[in-house]
Protein backbone atom coordinates (compact mmCIF):
# COMPACT_ATOMS: atom_id res chain seq x y z
CA UNK A 1 0.00 0.00 0.00
CA UNK A 2 2.82 2.58 0.64
CA UNK A 3 4.41 1.78 -2.96
CA UNK A 4 1.23 2.56 -4.16
CA UNK A 5 0.38 5.79 -2.60
CA UNK A 6 4.39 6.75 -3.17
CA UNK A 7 3.97 5.57 -7.18
CA UNK A 8 0.82 7.89 -7.11
CA UNK A 9 2.79 10.84 -5.36
CA UNK A 10 5.55 10.46 -7.91
CA UNK A 11 3.23 10.11 -10.60
CA UNK A 12 0.85 13.34 -9.77
CA UNK A 13 4.20 15.74 -9.42
CA UNK A 14 5.88 14.40 -12.51
CA UNK A 15 2.05 15.28 -14.41
CA UNK A 16 1.87 18.64 -12.63
CA UNK A 17 5.99 19.53 -13.44
CA UNK A 18 5.74 18.78 -17.14
CA UNK A 19 2.33 20.25 -17.92
CA UNK A 20 3.29 23.64 -15.76
CA UNK A 21 7.07 23.61 -17.52
CA UNK A 22 6.14 23.32 -20.55
CA UNK A 23 3.67 25.63 -20.12
CA UNK A 24 5.57 28.76 -18.37
CA UNK A 25 8.14 27.95 -21.13
CA UNK A 26 5.98 28.89 -23.76
CA UNK A 27 5.56 32.45 -22.29
CA UNK A 28 9.23 32.46 -21.46
CA UNK A 29 10.37 31.82 -24.86
CA UNK A 30 8.29 33.98 -26.38
CA UNK A 31 9.44 37.12 -24.24
CA UNK A 32 12.78 36.49 -25.16
CA UNK A 33 11.61 36.16 -28.64
CA UNK A 34 10.20 39.73 -28.57
CA UNK A 35 13.03 41.38 -26.02
CA UNK A 36 10.69 41.48 -23.30
CA UNK A 37 12.60 41.77 -19.72
CA UNK A 38 11.50 38.28 -17.89
CA UNK A 39 12.21 38.76 -13.73
CA UNK A 40 11.26 35.67 -12.46
CA UNK A 41 10.47 32.33 -14.53
CA UNK A 42 8.63 30.35 -11.13
CA UNK A 43 7.40 26.64 -11.04
CA UNK A 44 4.66 26.70 -8.67
CA UNK A 45 3.19 29.52 -6.93
CA UNK A 46 3.16 31.07 -3.63
CA UNK A 47 5.99 31.40 -1.05
CA UNK A 48 9.89 30.63 -3.28
CA UNK A 49 11.64 27.98 -1.70
CA UNK A 50 14.53 27.47 -3.92
CA UNK A 51 15.99 30.27 -6.18
CA UNK A 52 18.63 31.28 -8.27
CA UNK A 53 19.60 33.81 -10.66
CA UNK A 54 20.95 33.40 -14.04
CA UNK A 55 21.34 36.83 -16.49
CA UNK A 56 18.56 39.41 -15.81
CA UNK A 57 16.00 36.29 -14.81
CA UNK A 58 15.57 34.32 -11.29
CA UNK A 59 14.59 31.27 -11.29
CA UNK A 60 12.00 29.88 -8.94
CA UNK A 61 10.39 27.14 -6.95
CA UNK A 62 7.71 27.54 -5.09
CA UNK A 63 5.69 26.21 -2.38
CA UNK A 64 2.77 25.60 -4.30
CA UNK A 65 2.54 23.61 -7.40
CA UNK A 66 -0.50 23.80 -8.94
CA UNK A 67 0.39 26.34 -11.76
CA UNK A 68 3.17 28.63 -11.85
CA UNK A 69 4.10 32.07 -13.83
CA UNK A 70 6.38 34.32 -15.48
CA UNK A 71 6.94 38.12 -14.10
CA UNK A 72 7.67 40.15 -16.85
CA UNK A 73 8.93 43.82 -16.48
CA UNK A 74 6.38 46.62 -17.68
CA UNK A 75 3.26 44.25 -16.51
CA UNK A 76 1.42 46.13 -14.53
CA UNK A 77 -1.23 45.24 -11.95
CA UNK A 78 -0.14 41.60 -12.95
CA UNK A 79 3.24 41.39 -11.22
CA UNK A 80 1.58 42.62 -7.93
CA UNK A 81 -0.76 39.68 -8.25
CA UNK A 82 2.37 37.21 -8.93
CA UNK A 83 3.57 39.21 -5.85
CA UNK A 84 0.76 37.85 -4.09
CA UNK A 85 2.05 35.32 -1.19
CA UNK A 86 5.52 35.23 -1.99
CA UNK A 87 6.57 37.68 0.82
CA UNK A 88 7.59 40.20 -0.99
CA UNK A 89 4.04 41.72 -1.84
CA UNK A 90 3.73 45.73 -2.48
CA UNK A 91 3.63 48.36 0.43
CA UNK A 92 1.21 50.05 -1.76
CA UNK A 93 -1.55 48.69 -4.10
CA UNK A 94 -1.92 49.73 -7.75
CA UNK A 95 -4.10 52.08 -8.65
CA UNK A 96 -2.98 54.49 -5.58
CA UNK A 97 -0.74 57.59 -6.49
CA UNK A 98 1.84 55.31 -4.20
CA UNK A 99 1.49 51.61 -5.85
CA UNK A 100 2.01 53.50 -9.08
CA UNK A 101 4.94 55.54 -7.58
CA UNK A 102 6.40 52.28 -6.17
CA UNK A 103 5.63 50.04 -9.26
CA UNK A 104 7.34 52.65 -11.32
CA UNK A 105 9.90 52.68 -9.46
CA UNK A 106 10.46 49.01 -9.76
CA UNK A 107 11.66 49.33 -13.15
CA UNK A 108 13.70 52.36 -13.18
CA UNK A 109 16.78 50.29 -14.52
CA UNK A 110 14.96 48.44 -17.15
CA UNK A 111 15.20 49.91 -20.65
CA UNK A 112 11.47 51.09 -21.20
CA UNK A 113 11.38 49.03 -24.80
CA UNK A 114 11.81 46.42 -23.00
CA UNK A 115 8.74 46.39 -21.05
CA UNK A 116 6.07 44.14 -21.77
CA UNK A 117 3.54 46.71 -22.09
CA UNK A 118 5.69 49.05 -24.67
CA UNK A 119 5.32 46.03 -26.93
CA UNK A 120 3.26 45.93 -29.98
CA UNK A 121 -0.13 43.95 -29.19
CA UNK A 122 0.34 40.95 -31.39
CA UNK A 123 3.49 40.66 -29.82
CA UNK A 124 1.64 40.56 -26.70
CA UNK A 125 -0.69 38.28 -28.12
CA UNK A 126 1.88 35.85 -29.09
CA UNK A 127 3.09 35.42 -25.39
CA UNK A 128 -0.25 34.85 -24.08
CA UNK A 129 -0.89 32.45 -26.28
CA UNK A 130 2.25 30.96 -26.29
CA UNK A 131 1.34 29.12 -23.17
CA UNK A 132 -1.27 27.09 -23.99
CA UNK A 133 -0.08 26.23 -27.73
CA UNK A 134 3.30 25.06 -26.01
CA UNK A 135 0.58 22.44 -23.95
CA UNK A 136 -1.16 21.55 -27.21
CA UNK A 137 2.79 20.80 -28.65
CA UNK A 138 3.26 18.83 -25.81
CA UNK A 139 0.32 16.94 -26.20
CA UNK A 140 1.06 15.79 -29.77
CA UNK A 141 4.97 15.12 -28.94
CA UNK A 142 4.00 12.75 -26.70
CA UNK A 143 1.14 10.99 -28.73
CA UNK A 144 3.54 10.72 -31.45
CA UNK A 145 6.69 9.65 -29.57
CA UNK A 146 4.31 6.93 -27.26
CA UNK A 147 3.15 5.19 -31.10
CA UNK A 148 6.72 5.60 -32.55
CA UNK A 149 8.45 4.05 -29.87
CA UNK A 150 5.68 1.47 -28.62
CA UNK A 151 4.33 0.77 -31.98
CA UNK A 152 0.91 0.51 -32.93
CA UNK A 153 -0.92 -1.88 -31.24
CA UNK A 154 -3.12 -4.51 -32.60
CA UNK A 155 -4.63 -7.93 -31.87
CA UNK A 156 -2.84 -10.70 -33.32
CA UNK A 157 -5.81 -13.53 -33.72
CA UNK A 158 -8.53 -13.87 -36.44
CA UNK A 159 -10.58 -16.29 -34.68
CA UNK A 160 -13.97 -15.38 -34.14
CA UNK A 161 -15.22 -15.17 -30.23
CA UNK A 162 -18.83 -14.04 -30.32
CA UNK A 163 -21.35 -12.99 -33.03
CA UNK A 164 -23.98 -10.47 -31.76
CA UNK A 165 -27.77 -12.12 -32.65
CA UNK A 166 -29.72 -10.04 -35.49
CA UNK A 167 -26.46 -8.99 -36.92
CA UNK A 168 -25.32 -9.83 -40.86
CA UNK A 169 -22.47 -11.84 -39.15
CA UNK A 170 -25.35 -14.03 -37.68
CA UNK A 171 -26.85 -14.72 -40.50
CA UNK A 172 -24.23 -15.47 -43.01
CA UNK A 173 -22.99 -18.76 -41.68
CA UNK A 174 -19.77 -17.45 -39.79
CA UNK A 175 -19.93 -19.67 -36.07
CA UNK A 176 -17.53 -19.00 -32.51
CA UNK A 177 -14.25 -20.33 -33.47
CA UNK A 178 -13.89 -20.39 -37.01
CA UNK A 179 -10.39 -18.41 -38.16
CA UNK A 180 -10.50 -15.75 -41.13
CA UNK A 181 -7.89 -15.95 -43.62
CA UNK A 182 -9.14 -13.41 -45.84
CA UNK A 183 -11.38 -10.69 -46.43
CA UNK A 184 -12.44 -9.93 -50.19
CA UNK A 185 -9.36 -11.40 -51.49
CA UNK A 186 -6.92 -10.06 -48.48
CA UNK A 187 -4.91 -11.86 -46.34
CA UNK A 188 -5.57 -11.14 -42.92
CA UNK A 189 -3.23 -11.79 -40.09
CA UNK A 190 -4.76 -9.60 -37.20
CA UNK A 191 -8.10 -8.39 -36.14
CA UNK A 192 -7.31 -4.86 -36.88
CA UNK A 193 -6.78 -5.74 -40.61
CA UNK A 194 -10.15 -7.23 -40.13
CA UNK A 195 -12.14 -4.85 -38.77
CA UNK A 196 -10.20 -2.17 -41.54
CA UNK A 197 -11.67 -4.77 -44.30
CA UNK A 198 -15.07 -5.07 -43.08
CA UNK A 199 -16.28 -1.77 -41.67
CA UNK A 200 -17.02 1.08 -43.71
CA UNK A 201 -16.07 4.18 -42.07
CA UNK A 202 -19.74 6.07 -41.55
CA UNK A 203 -23.21 5.20 -42.48
CA UNK A 204 -22.90 8.25 -45.11
CA UNK A 205 -21.02 5.00 -46.91
CA UNK A 206 -24.02 3.15 -46.97
CA UNK A 207 -24.73 3.21 -50.88
CA UNK A 208 -21.24 2.23 -51.88
CA UNK A 209 -20.84 -0.68 -49.77
CA UNK A 210 -21.02 -4.18 -51.45
CA UNK A 211 -21.12 -7.47 -49.88
CA UNK A 212 -17.39 -9.58 -49.32
CA UNK A 213 -16.47 -12.49 -49.49
CA UNK A 214 -14.71 -14.09 -46.72
CA UNK A 215 -12.50 -17.23 -46.41
CA UNK A 216 -12.67 -18.90 -43.22
CA UNK A 217 -10.68 -22.55 -41.71
CA UNK A 218 -13.50 -24.17 -39.51
CA UNK A 219 -11.99 -27.42 -38.27
CA UNK A 220 -9.16 -27.72 -40.50
CA UNK A 221 -11.28 -26.90 -43.81
CA UNK A 222 -11.26 -24.10 -45.57
CA UNK A 223 -14.61 -22.12 -46.46
CA UNK A 224 -15.62 -19.45 -48.48
CA UNK A 225 -18.61 -17.04 -47.03
CA UNK A 226 -20.25 -14.06 -47.96
CA UNK A 227 -20.55 -10.89 -45.36
CA UNK A 228 -22.33 -7.35 -45.37
CA UNK A 229 -21.91 -4.85 -42.96
CA UNK A 230 -24.68 -4.26 -41.24
CA UNK A 231 -25.72 -0.56 -40.51
CA UNK A 232 -26.82 0.83 -37.31
CA UNK A 233 -27.66 4.91 -38.82
CA UNK A 234 -28.90 5.26 -34.90
CA UNK A 235 -25.69 4.90 -33.60
CA UNK A 236 -23.83 6.76 -37.26
CA UNK A 237 -21.39 3.58 -37.52
CA UNK A 238 -21.55 0.16 -38.89
CA UNK A 239 -20.88 -2.67 -37.29
CA UNK A 240 -19.74 -6.87 -38.61
CA UNK A 241 -22.09 -8.19 -35.26
CA UNK A 242 -17.95 -9.73 -34.80
CA UNK A 243 -15.87 -10.12 -31.69
CA UNK A 244 -12.51 -11.36 -31.54
CA UNK A 245 -11.64 -14.71 -29.48
CA UNK A 246 -9.09 -12.97 -27.26
CA UNK A 247 -9.17 -14.08 -23.76
CA UNK A 248 -5.44 -13.89 -23.01
CA UNK A 249 -4.30 -11.58 -20.49
CA UNK A 250 -2.20 -8.54 -21.63
CA UNK A 251 -0.97 -5.63 -18.79
CA UNK A 252 -1.85 -6.29 -15.41
CA UNK A 253 -1.92 -3.31 -13.24
CA UNK A 254 0.26 -3.59 -10.12
CA UNK A 255 -1.58 -3.32 -7.28
CA UNK A 256 -5.12 -4.74 -8.80
CA UNK A 257 -6.83 -7.64 -8.30
CA UNK A 258 -5.69 -9.67 -11.03
CA UNK A 259 -2.60 -8.61 -9.65
CA UNK A 260 -3.24 -9.97 -5.78
CA UNK A 261 -4.98 -12.97 -7.59
CA UNK A 262 -1.64 -13.59 -9.57
CA UNK A 263 -2.68 -13.21 -12.86
CA UNK A 264 0.36 -12.66 -15.32
CA UNK A 265 0.47 -11.66 -19.00
CA UNK A 266 0.19 -14.23 -21.57
CA UNK A 267 -2.72 -16.35 -19.57
CA UNK A 268 -5.25 -17.62 -21.24
CA UNK A 269 -8.69 -17.25 -19.19
CA UNK A 270 -11.21 -20.07 -19.53
CA UNK A 271 -13.83 -19.58 -17.19
CA UNK A 272 -15.11 -16.36 -15.06
CA UNK A 273 -17.69 -17.11 -12.35
CA UNK A 274 -18.51 -20.89 -14.18
CA UNK A 275 -19.39 -18.93 -18.00
CA UNK A 276 -17.06 -20.46 -20.52
CA UNK A 277 -15.72 -17.33 -22.18
CA UNK A 278 -14.40 -16.47 -25.82
CA UNK A 279 -14.32 -12.80 -26.16
CA UNK A 280 -12.74 -10.18 -23.57
CA UNK A 281 -15.77 -8.27 -23.59
CA UNK A 282 -17.44 -11.51 -22.28
CA UNK A 283 -15.03 -11.43 -19.19
CA UNK A 284 -15.48 -7.55 -18.94
CA UNK A 285 -19.43 -8.03 -18.99
CA UNK A 286 -19.23 -10.49 -15.98
CA UNK A 287 -16.63 -8.86 -14.15
CA UNK A 288 -18.39 -5.10 -14.35
CA UNK A 289 -21.91 -6.69 -12.65
CA UNK A 290 -19.64 -8.60 -9.85
CA UNK A 291 -18.47 -5.35 -7.84
CA UNK A 292 -17.39 -7.24 -4.38
CA UNK A 293 -18.82 -10.60 -5.23
CA UNK A 294 -16.02 -13.40 -5.33
CA UNK A 295 -16.13 -14.87 -8.28
CA UNK A 296 -13.79 -18.33 -9.71
CA UNK A 297 -11.22 -17.40 -12.29
CA UNK A 298 -9.91 -20.29 -14.50
CA UNK A 299 -6.92 -20.20 -16.80
CA UNK A 300 -4.26 -21.67 -18.47
CA UNK A 301 -0.55 -20.98 -18.18
CA UNK A 302 2.61 -22.87 -19.97
CA UNK A 303 -0.02 -25.95 -20.42
CA UNK A 304 -1.44 -26.51 -16.98
CA UNK A 305 -4.95 -25.35 -15.62
CA UNK A 306 -4.97 -22.69 -12.89
CA UNK A 307 -7.92 -20.75 -10.82
CA UNK A 308 -8.90 -18.67 -7.69
CA UNK A 309 -11.20 -16.35 -6.28
CA UNK A 310 -11.00 -12.73 -6.92
CA UNK A 311 -14.30 -10.07 -5.85
CA UNK A 312 -13.30 -7.14 -8.64
CA UNK A 313 -13.19 -3.37 -6.95
CA UNK A 314 -15.93 -0.86 -7.56
CA UNK A 315 -14.31 1.57 -10.02
CA UNK A 316 -15.76 4.72 -11.87
CA UNK A 317 -15.28 4.59 -15.53
CA UNK A 318 -17.29 7.74 -16.29
CA UNK A 319 -18.93 10.12 -14.39
CA UNK A 320 -21.90 8.79 -12.20
CA UNK A 321 -21.04 5.08 -13.62
CA UNK A 322 -18.74 2.69 -11.65
CA UNK A 323 -18.83 -1.07 -12.37
CA UNK A 324 -16.25 -3.88 -11.19
CA UNK A 325 -12.79 -3.53 -12.07
CA UNK A 326 -9.81 -6.84 -11.49
CA UNK A 327 -7.71 -4.16 -13.39
CA UNK A 328 -6.29 -6.56 -16.62
CA UNK A 329 -6.08 -5.50 -20.42
CA UNK A 330 -6.65 -7.39 -23.20
CA UNK A 331 -3.55 -9.09 -24.96
CA UNK A 332 -2.39 -6.69 -28.09
CA UNK A 333 1.07 -6.85 -30.12
CA UNK A 334 2.71 -4.08 -31.77
CA UNK A 335 3.80 -3.36 -34.82
CA UNK A 336 6.71 -0.52 -35.35
CA UNK A 337 5.39 2.26 -37.84
CA UNK A 338 7.52 5.11 -39.89
CA UNK A 339 7.99 8.19 -38.10
CA UNK A 340 5.59 9.99 -40.52
CA UNK A 341 2.86 7.87 -39.77
CA UNK A 342 3.41 8.49 -36.20
CA UNK A 343 3.36 12.17 -36.85
CA UNK A 344 -0.01 11.02 -38.25
CA UNK A 345 -1.83 9.31 -35.60
CA UNK A 346 -0.28 11.25 -33.13
CA UNK A 347 -2.37 14.72 -34.39
CA UNK A 348 -5.32 12.81 -35.02
CA UNK A 349 -4.87 11.63 -31.33
CA UNK A 350 -5.13 15.46 -30.04
CA UNK A 351 -7.34 16.10 -32.38
CA UNK A 352 -9.83 13.28 -31.20
CA UNK A 353 -8.49 14.64 -27.43
CA UNK A 354 -9.35 18.15 -28.01
CA UNK A 355 -13.54 17.27 -29.64
CA UNK A 356 -13.60 15.05 -26.85
CA UNK A 357 -12.47 17.87 -24.21
CA UNK A 358 -15.09 20.19 -25.86
CA UNK A 359 -17.32 18.04 -25.18
CA UNK A 360 -17.22 17.73 -21.73
CA UNK A 361 -17.17 21.34 -21.04
CA UNK A 362 -19.64 22.15 -23.19
CA UNK A 363 -21.73 19.34 -21.55
CA UNK A 364 -20.55 20.68 -17.90
CA UNK A 365 -21.00 24.34 -18.91
CA UNK A 366 -24.69 23.66 -20.13
CA UNK A 367 -25.69 21.68 -16.91
CA UNK A 368 -25.48 18.29 -18.27
CA UNK A 369 -23.10 16.79 -16.06
CA UNK A 370 -23.65 16.20 -12.29
CA UNK A 371 -21.01 16.69 -9.43
CA UNK A 372 -19.33 13.49 -10.51
CA UNK A 373 -17.93 15.13 -13.43
CA UNK A 374 -15.84 17.61 -11.55
CA UNK A 375 -12.43 16.54 -10.77
CA UNK A 376 -9.69 18.54 -9.00
CA UNK A 377 -6.16 17.69 -7.39
CA UNK A 378 -6.70 14.60 -5.40
CA UNK A 379 -8.46 13.04 -8.30
CA UNK A 380 -5.89 13.79 -10.41
CA UNK A 381 -3.38 12.75 -8.76
CA UNK A 382 -5.42 9.51 -8.26
CA UNK A 383 -5.64 9.21 -12.19
CA UNK A 384 -2.10 9.68 -12.20
CA UNK A 385 -1.24 6.83 -10.15
CA UNK A 386 -3.81 4.67 -11.63
CA UNK A 387 -1.88 5.37 -14.89
CA UNK A 388 1.77 4.43 -13.44
CA UNK A 389 0.63 1.20 -11.99
CA UNK A 390 -0.42 0.18 -15.62
CA UNK A 391 2.56 1.05 -17.23
CA UNK A 392 5.11 4.37 -17.50
CA UNK A 393 3.14 4.50 -21.12
CA UNK A 394 -0.05 4.94 -19.85
CA UNK A 395 1.09 7.60 -17.59
CA UNK A 396 2.18 9.65 -20.87
CA UNK A 397 -1.00 9.17 -22.38
CA UNK A 398 -2.77 11.01 -19.35
CA UNK A 399 0.06 13.62 -19.59
CA UNK A 400 -1.03 14.31 -23.01
CA UNK A 401 -4.85 14.59 -22.32
CA UNK A 402 -3.66 16.53 -19.06
CA UNK A 403 -1.84 18.58 -21.48
CA UNK A 404 -4.45 19.31 -23.77
CA UNK A 405 -7.11 19.70 -21.05
CA UNK A 406 -4.77 23.25 -19.71
CA UNK A 407 -4.86 24.19 -23.47
CA UNK A 408 -8.33 25.09 -23.89
CA UNK A 409 -9.12 25.72 -20.04
CA UNK A 410 -5.87 28.43 -20.22
CA UNK A 411 -7.48 30.01 -23.40
CA UNK A 412 -11.17 30.80 -21.68
CA UNK A 413 -11.83 34.40 -21.94
CA UNK A 414 -11.71 34.21 -17.77
CA UNK A 415 -9.66 37.08 -16.14
CA UNK A 416 -6.23 36.30 -14.65
CA UNK A 417 -6.28 32.98 -17.16
CA UNK A 418 -4.40 33.55 -20.66
CA UNK A 419 -7.87 33.62 -22.40
CA UNK A 420 -8.61 36.62 -19.68
CA UNK A 421 -5.27 38.92 -21.32
CA UNK A 422 -6.32 37.77 -24.59
CA UNK A 423 -9.75 39.64 -24.33
CA UNK A 424 -8.64 42.68 -22.29
CA UNK A 425 -6.03 42.88 -25.50
CA UNK A 426 -9.18 42.48 -27.80
CA UNK A 427 -10.85 45.21 -26.29
CA UNK A 428 -7.57 47.36 -26.96
CA UNK A 429 -7.23 46.89 -30.33
CA UNK A 430 -11.28 47.22 -31.28
CA UNK A 431 -10.39 50.86 -28.67
CA UNK A 432 -7.92 51.73 -31.65
CA UNK A 433 -5.00 50.67 -29.34
CA UNK A 434 -5.89 52.39 -26.48
CA UNK A 435 -5.80 49.88 -23.62
CA UNK A 436 -8.29 48.98 -21.22
CA UNK A 437 -8.07 51.10 -17.78
CA UNK A 438 -5.64 49.34 -15.36
CA UNK A 439 -7.90 49.99 -12.80
CA UNK A 440 -10.58 48.06 -14.17
CA UNK A 441 -8.09 45.41 -15.74
CA UNK A 442 -7.43 44.84 -11.94
CA UNK A 443 -10.65 44.80 -10.51
CA UNK A 444 -11.80 41.89 -13.34
CA UNK A 445 -8.63 40.31 -12.79
CA UNK A 446 -9.17 39.75 -8.76
CA UNK A 447 -12.79 39.35 -9.26
CA UNK A 448 -11.75 36.08 -11.82
CA UNK A 449 -8.93 35.37 -8.90
CA UNK A 450 -11.55 35.14 -5.96
CA UNK A 451 -13.52 32.75 -8.89
CA UNK A 452 -10.59 30.81 -9.57
CA UNK A 453 -9.79 30.32 -5.77
CA UNK A 454 -13.61 29.49 -4.46
CA UNK A 455 -13.53 27.09 -7.35
CA UNK A 456 -10.32 25.19 -6.95
CA UNK A 457 -11.69 25.10 -2.78
CA UNK A 458 -14.90 23.84 -4.18
CA UNK A 459 -13.12 21.05 -6.08
CA UNK A 460 -10.70 19.91 -3.52
CA UNK A 461 -13.26 19.60 -0.91
CA UNK A 462 -15.36 17.41 -3.56
CA UNK A 463 -12.31 15.42 -3.95
CA UNK A 464 -12.60 14.58 -0.42
CA UNK A 465 -15.65 13.51 -0.29
CA UNK A 466 -15.80 11.77 -3.19
CA UNK A 467 -12.33 9.60 -2.02
CA UNK A 468 -13.41 9.41 1.31
CA UNK A 469 -16.51 7.20 -0.40
CA UNK A 470 -19.47 9.74 0.20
Amino acid sequence: MINIWIMGIFAFMLTLVLVVVVHELGHFLFCKLFGVYVKTFSIGIGPKLLRKRWGETEYVISAIPFGGYVKMAGEGMMEEIQDTGTWEERKYPLGTEEGNLEAAGLDDDIPPERHFFNKPAWQRGLVFVAGPLFNLVLAFLLYTTLVFVGGLRDIPFTTIGLIHEDTVAATSGLQVGDRLLSVDGEEVSTWGQVLAALAPLSVEDAAEATSLSVTIERDGLTENLTLAPCSIASEGYWTNGLEVWNTTVGLVQKGGKAAELGLQTGDLITTVDGQDVTSFNSIARIVNDAPGREIELKWVRDGVLMDGLVAPKLQEIEPGNSVGRISIERYFESEKVSFGRACQLGAAQTQDTIVRTVAVLRDGIMGRLGLDAVGGPVRIGQAAGEMLRWSFSHLMYFVAFFSVNLFLLNLMPIPVLDGGHVLFLIFEVIRGGKPVPERLQAIATQIGLIILLLFMTFVIVLDVWKVSGH
